[in-house]
């Protein structure tokens, strides 16, 4: 009996390809991909923004929603592309799939729950949940880190007003409102829609900005009359009325992001960086303050981008607090480098009002990395006493005789204290038992050294921060002395503490005796010695 044979070919369907087209930037035969879809729509970016139109289930679509908000996407691609050349950065802009016929690719999900489930405050968890299950059962759809969710407005308020669900941007997730009058006929207008269309459409842009890994600043003082309101400030009530515009600093950031650049290379992997030494002074030959230093990374650093954010009316730190800060951009010099001249002619507030200069690292994988640093103005100009000191090199040295150290909930292990690294830290333990005050560490030095001080320093944004604490020093691991008791100021960056005298040993230790929350728990990113 003879069998037969039957030969399966397999067949592949691909949802996107690639081919190669002319470049239309004017540089003529220089080749880029262009990736299309199985549903017709291309674009010039591997990475695309992905921009999806979520439905609660006791709502629909709202009328003419994909040319509208193709028109306005449109709209907001060009102007963050005249932005960023502007700035210096030629054909940059994020990327989206477009039709010539179809107008942008906007994918419609509609949600398994009413819109009372979708509440301003918190909703946007709920909708993410559905959007990611969405994706993971629709892979081709989703093309990059970076997600605009717009949802269709839930009621009109009675002055005409709509409302509805989250309207805020969420690490690289943002999500905006659509309403009836979200029309690109309404852009300029200054008449009661024109108005109302300004917030809305602004805020969508602003919102995306967040999206796009940029944080809240503002315009510096020169550039209120030569460029307007900066869009990461409150441009989401000027945009499309008045001048509004990119910063530099929110340049350099994007020039990075990943639906920036057409190519495939990767983004958003780890990084190692720190900042090893920095030094800032007020030059009042200049009227500026000059800050510079060096770093270390282990990704590639573009820019280096400043953000001087000042306490306006004790407004706090953090999300939300960042509105008033004014920033300054400058590339890296070399590769471990950084300078730049700040006039405090450029900075509205003054005395008063303490500032956090946030220090940040642009890497070139699109990440951004954090250090920040405390400074007041006394009589208009500005104290700045956060300048690195001629530390001791910690090659060799070895943390012992931790009292805790929190390994199993997260990476607090004591050993972290000696890294060089901003960016992370020591804490107390609290999974199983909670180890409460006094923490204590002792740090071997490996060879005996004449120390003037001790150095510390908070873990970076100032979470379980230490307030009193005692510094003891031995020359052979036991017999300790101590040096006194000091208080750690709740500030970001090292802070330098003078031994009373000139002291040689090779151990010292550091005994953590309260804390700033008034809770058990302690934390320390840095402790070093010079």
């Amino acid at each position: 009996m003879k069998r037969k044979l039957l030969l399966l070919i397999p067949v592949l369907i691909s949802f996107m390809a690639c081919k190669k087209a002319i470049d239309p930037s004017g540089g003529g035969t220089t080749p880029v991909d262009v990736v299309t879809t199985a549903d017709g729509y291309s674009s010039d970016h591997v990475h695309n923004l992905n921009l999806v139109y979520f439905i609660p289930n006791d709502l629909d679509t709202l009328p003419g929603y994909q040319k509208r908000l193709s028109d306005l996407m449109l709209w907001g691609q060009k102007f963050y592309k005249d932005e960023m050349a502007r700035n210096g950065y030629a054909d940059k802009t994020f990327g989206l799939f477009t039709s010539p016929t179809k107008g942008v690719k906007i994918t419609v999900i509609r949600g398994t729950k009413p819109k009372s489930s979708y509440p301003y405050s918190g909703g946007n968890g709920a909708v993410a949940q559905e959007i990611n299950a969405y994706f993971t059962a629709h892979p081709a759809e989703n093309t990059s880190a970076h997600t605009l969710v717009i949802i269709p407005r839930y009621e009109f308020k009675a002055d005409g007003t709509p409302s509805g669900g989250p309207f805020y941007g969420t690490g690289k997730w943002c999500y905006a409102l659509d309403y009836e009058g979200m029309d690109i006929k309404n852009l300029g207008k200054t008449d009661a829609d024109g108005k109302r269309f300004s917030v809305w459409f602004g805020g969508m842009m602003h919102e995306l900005g967040h999206g796009l890994n940029l944080p809240h600043n503002c315009q510096k003082v020169s550039e209120n009359a030569t460029l307007g309101m900066a869009l990461m400030w409150a441009g989401n009530g000027t945009l499309g009325i008045s001048p509004t515009f990119l910063t530099a600093t929110d340049a350099a950031i994007l020039n990075v992001n990943q639906v920036f650049n057409k190519g495939d290379k990767a983004s958003y992997g780890a990084v190692k960086a720190s900042i090893s030494k920095i030094h800032a002074k007020y030059d009042p030959s200049k009227s500026s303050i000059v800050v510079s230093g060096r770093f270390t990374s282990d990704v590639k650093v573009n820019s280096v981008v400043y953000y001087n954010d000042p306490n306006v009316n004790n407004e706090g730190i953090g999300v939300n607090k960042d509105y008033n800060a004014t920033t300054w951009e400058s590339k890296a010099i070399g590769v471990d480098s950084f300078y730049v001249e700040m006039p405090i002619s450029e900075l509205k507030y003054k005395d008063g009002n303490p500032y956090e200069l946030k220090v940040k690292l642009v890497h070139d994988n699109g990440n951004v990395t954090e250090t920040i640093y405390n400074y007041d103005f006394v009589n208009g100009i500005p104290v700045l006493n956060f300048s690195s000191r001629d530390e001791f090199s910690k090659t060799g040295w070895n943390v012992l005789n931790v009292s805790s150290q929190e390994t199993a909930e997260e990476d607090g292990k004591a050993a972290n204290l000696i890294d060089g690294v901003i960016n992370t830290y020591w804490h107390s333990q609290y999974s199983g038992t909670t180890a409460v005050y006094p923490h204590s560490f002792t740090i071997d030095m490996a060879a005996a050294k004449q120390v003037t001080g001790i150095s510390l320093t908070q873990r970076n944004g100032l979470q379980r921060a230490i307030k009193d604490f005692e510094i003891q020093y031995s020359t052979d691991g036991s017999s300790f002395v101590s040096a006194g008791s000091y208080v750690l100021a709740n500030v970001n960056g090292s802070q330098y503490i003078n031994l009373p005298a000139k002291q040689t040993f090779r151990y010292f230790k550091i005994i953590a005796k309260s804390s700033y929350d008034g809770q058990s728990f302690a934390a320390l990113s840095e402790a070093g010695a010079f």
